[in-house]
């Protein structure tokens, strides 16, 4: 039977979390060993200096349901993600962080939505972070697939870039490999709003990831700033290339300037001479919401 999914692991010196990673693969295989039918498992070890690599090499000769490729020099999380998309052959490929915590049976769950009479062209698996869903919307198969994807930005604007929440075709991810955006640090947010533009969409009401924010690729306030007033909004801006309504897009951005508007305070001392034009997109709301955002972020 052809394989219909790529688990693709990217990791780097951390041995401990790839170890129980692939311990909790290994254990859904064993509860149900048609997974491997259906699915492939890739690991990409982005030439790490640990015992990373010692460690899959021997882990492999006992349990050989996954490949694993080492890459030459360390290409970076999203360079590892590209390794990984063209390692893989799958209609559907699904990139899942080392250190995040999956519940038991996603694997099955995911084979389950794909093999519905239309298949979706992206997934979105709900997670748990800081006692609470990430998304709480309208959940199930979606033909309104960008309308969708605005509002699961709208409601966390960190979900769709959350790579281990999304499955994506892989065939959409190559449509994107030239774009010049494809190899961000935020990219897996353009290749969610890519894929919802596609066609219908499925999101799950129930959560099968708990997101661990503290191994995140994109810690650190400058980096974190540079990511949401210069790439998420980039994106966002992109979209109506896509084929998304411009007043839809247009609004998404006002919103997140509603929320963000006290991060954006603090990226004027960093890049002034790019944050300046960033507030043709805040509204008469965002605009009253600064101080008041300002002052609950300055209190926690």
């Amino acid at each position: 039977m052809d394989k219909i999914l790529t688990v693709c692991i990217p990791t780097f010196n951390r041995i401990d979390f790839i170890k129980k990673q692939m311990s909790f693969f290994q254990s859904q295989i064993k509860k149900n060993e048609k997974i491997i039918e259906k699915v492939a498992f890739i690991v990409a070890d982005n030439a790490s200096t640990d015992n990373t690599a010692k460690f899959l090499s021997q882990y492999r000769k006992n349990n050989n349901f996954f490949e694993y490729i080492i890459n030459p020099s360390n290409l970076g999380l999203v360079g590892n993600i590209g390794a990984l998309l063209n390692s893989s052959t799958t209609e559907y490929v699904w990139f899942v962080s080392d250190d995040d915590e999956l519940k038991d049976g996603v694997v099955e769950e995911i084979i389950k939505i794909i093999n519905q009479k239309n298949r979706p062209e992206f997934i979105f698996l709900n997670y748990f972070f800081s006692g609470k869903k990430g998304f709480n919307g309208k959940s199930g198969y979606r033909s309104d697939s960008k309308e969708a994807a605005l509002e699961v930005f709208q409601e966390s604007y960190g979900s769709l870039v959350f790579m281990t929440a999304c499955v994506y075709k892989r065939r959409h991810l190559l449509d994107l490999s030239k774009n010049k955006m494809f190899m961000w640090l935020s990219a897996p947010m353009l290749y969610s709003f890519y894929s919802c533009a596609k066609g219908p969409v499925f999101l799950s009401k129930d959560y099968w990831v708990y997101f661990n924010p503290d191994n995140a690729s994109y810690s650190g306030l400058k980096r974190i700033l540079k990511l949401k007033f210069e790439e998420y909004i980039a994106i966002l801006e992109s979209l109506v290339s896509f084929g998304y309504n411009t007043k839809s897009v247009k609004k998404t951005i006002s919103v997140f300037f509603e929320y963000q508007s006290h991060a954006h305070f603090l990226y004027n001392f960093i890049n002034f001479k790019h944050s300046l034009p960033l507030y043709r997109h805040y509204s008469l709301k965002a605009m009253v919401k600064i101080p008041t955002n300002i002052i609950s972020f300055f209190r926690k």
